[in-house]
């Protein structure tokens, strides 16, 4: 069953809050700003005589977890050994010295919850009447005790991320969720915009709707009074918009590869000025784009040629993602080898073994030398020998 939309989930939470809160609330899901949005929530509904206690799960010590540790499977009813026991727990069974209520807050739950899963389970029995824990975390583990009990003590909202496009139609983004999100808040910012200037603000700006509320705001204050009474275009928005939007290696090979030189150069400046998300969620040091996007772009261009030598030998261009052992993205790939020449190609790889090399003898900025290699991909301009370089 698909998640419910996160604004869905937000009201449903909303409601919540205004009566009585079970014993355990999970906020979990990968749409980290909407999670966050929902703690806030229970936190403005605490009530002013509860106690309140946040507990940063991020610091949690994971190391020798065994099986027993982690909650494990419920079905055997046992007890959680004594390394589970959480005695972070303790002030929800009640008797506090200066509040009946006591409301327990785990922000960014993850590894608090894998450690503790075990414990919490035992304890819910004992939570006091009125009393409440809240977990956020990314991913909750249905196959644990405490994720099972959860469907008779406690309530779990499921926060994801915003579909870019309908389901099952790639061609329509300007229907798709994120869109639509962004004309919704926009509207109820007073700046009315176009569906294609929603596109354009989630385009350059990026998919964090944090960043996309902060976008719009500062474009509400420069544009001032009256100046959202009719929706605006585009064209409207140029030179106005404060923020560029994110981008990686894997979209700046794509736009090589697609020859928009334009697009390319935007991921390029986009990748160093704004840095590239790693799996964590951590940037990575910029040291490490240029070579993550050289690496990445010989691989991928590589590839590519192999399959347009394919269809030179006569293959049909159906079949050559197969022979090359390209399984996802097909159709971008046959694209890719459709409208690259081999000569294209060639001089492409070899334009990035001479800007690696330009990096090792002479220790220019990596951004002026992958403009140095976008302007030669682009322009076909001749690639010095080895021997003609300045030392």
């Amino acid at each position: 069953m698909a998640s419910p939309h996160p604004d869905k989930e937000l009201d449903r939470l909303q409601q919540l809050c205004t009566k009585e809160l079970p014993p355990v609330v999970v906020l979990s899901g990968v749409g980290e700003w909407f999670r966050t949005q929902a703690v806030d929530k229970v936190l403005q509904a605490v009530p002013a005589k509860a106690e309140l206690i946040t507990i940063d799960g991020q610091a949690t010590s994971i190391s020798g977890l065994g099986s027993d540790d982690d909650g494990g499977d419920a079905d055997d009813g046992g007890e959680p050994s004594a390394a589970a026991h959480c005695e972070e727990l303790q002030p929800l069974a009640g008797g506090g010295l200066f509040a009946s209520r006591t409301f327990v807050v785990v922000r960014r739950g993850d590894r608090w919850l894998r450690r503790h899963a075990g414990a919490v389970a035992a304890f819910l029995p004992r939570i006091h009447k009125g009393s409440v824990l809240v977990v956020e975390t990314q991913k909750l583990d249905k196959r644990t005790r405490f994720a099972k009990q959860l469907d008779t003590v406690g309530a779990v909202f499921d926060f994801r991320d915003l579909y870019e496009t309908p389901f099952g139609r790639p061609d329509r983004p300007l229907e798709g969720e994120l869109v639509q999100w962004v004309l919704s808040r926009a509207r109820t910012l007073q700046v009315p915009l176009a569906p294609e200037s929603a596109l354009l603000l989630t385009s350059q700006v990026g998919k964090h709707p944090g960043d996309l509320i902060a976008e719009l705001t500062q474009l509400r204050d420069r544009l001032g009074e009256g100046g959202g009474k009719k929706p605006l275009q585009p064209d409207d928005l140029r030179g106005k918009l404060s923020c560029s939007f994110e981008s990686t290696p894997f979209e700046f090979a794509e736009a090589m590869l697609a020859n928009d030189r334009r697009r390319a150069l935007r991921s390029l400046h986009a990748m160093f000025a704004r840095g590239v998300k790693q799996r964590d969620g951590r940037r990575m040091d910029t040291g490490g784009l240029f070579p993550f996007a050289t690496s990445w772009l010989f691989t991928t261009t590589g590839q590519v040629l192999e399959g347009r030598m394919h269809v030179d030998e006569g293959k049909a261009l159906r079949d050559v993602a197969g022979l090359v052992g390209v399984r996802g993205f097909t159709d971008r790939y046959e694209e890719q080898v459709r409208t690259n020449p081999r000569q294209r190609l060639e001089h492409g790889l070899l334009s990035i073994l001479h800007c690696q090399r330009e990096r090792r003898l002479l220790g220019e900025d990596d951004l002026v030398l992958l403009e140095r290699l976008l302007a030669r991909w682009f322009d076909g301009a001749p690639i010095p020998a080895a021997q003609d370089l300045e030392w």
